[in-house]
């Protein structure tokens, strides 16, 4: 691991890992991948819960129902091409995706991860350990244990710029027009998920204000300004809106 890690613990069960979560300097460890990229040095203790995690992953009648301890990689073996393709861009190797399961994808919550943008425009439903109802991705506040990710049928499209194909996009565009109201989901290199649900013909007023939150939340840097990324976020909404 790293330098600063002084013990790993095996919890007996997620209500206990719950518990030990609380502690200072903790954290949860299934896949592993973030931590070791991290090396978080205010992280000294492991808490290892791959063995309370399943990994299936099944079709529900029309829902995709994912066990949070299921890797990437077995999720690309499914092969639902809706979820193949975010999957791949968001972790371009193979050995990160043997290694990275979904649960800990969702709870790093990186903004980046076309996936992510994906879940949140599909309008997805985690399962977390101390409750039996389901909460709403985009309501979800980060606490407790997710322990399945239930997809719901969608017709998410999904765009995003990158300076490569292979890299992180600094500007990632979902949208799903299958439910009433649309959901748009917006990430990249931006402080927050932008999450906006509306009518199928919404009111200028509220897309303007919508968007002036977006251009906010990016940053004037070296990949463009604020009005630019806006700019291709309203661009990539219009494509999608009008393709088939």
């Amino acid at each position: 691991m790293w330098s600063s890690i002084e013990q790993i613990l095996k919890p007996d069960t997620l209500s206990e890992a719950c518990v030990l979560l609380k502690e200072s300097g903790s954290a949860l460890f299934a896949g592993g991948t973030y931590l070791v990229s991290q090396k978080d040095a205010n992280v000294h203790t492991l808490l290892d819960i791959n063995h309370l995690l399943n990994d299936q992953i099944e079709m529900n009648g029309e829902e995709i129902h994912i066990d949070a301890g299921c890797t990437l990689q077995e999720i690309v073996n499914f092969g639902d091409e809706r979820l193949n393709g975010v999957i791949l861009s968001a972790c371009p190797s193979k050995n990160i995706r043997n290694q990275r399961t979904i649960g800990g994808e969702v709870a790093r919550s990186r903004l980046d991860s076309d996936m992510l943008v994906f879940l949140f425009a599909a309008g997805t439903k985690l399962l977390l350990s101390h409750s039996e109802a389901l909460i709403e991705l985009s309501t979800w506040d980060g606490n407790g244990i997710i322990v399945k990710i239930i997809i719901p049928p969608h017709e998410v499209k999904l765009e995003r710029v990158a300076l490569l194909d292979s890299a992180p996009a600094y500007v990632i565009v979902g949208l799903n027009e299958l439910n009433d109201p649309t959901a748009i989901c917006v990430g990249g290199k931006i402080s927050k998920i932008m999450f906006f649900q509306t009518r199928p013909e919404p009111a200028e007023a509220d897309v303007q204000k919508f968007m002036d939150v977006v251009e906010a939340s990016f940053s004037n840097d070296h990949l463009g300004t604020q009005a630019y990324k806006r700019h291709l976020v309203s661009v990539l909404l219009q494509e999608m809106a009008v393709s088939k």
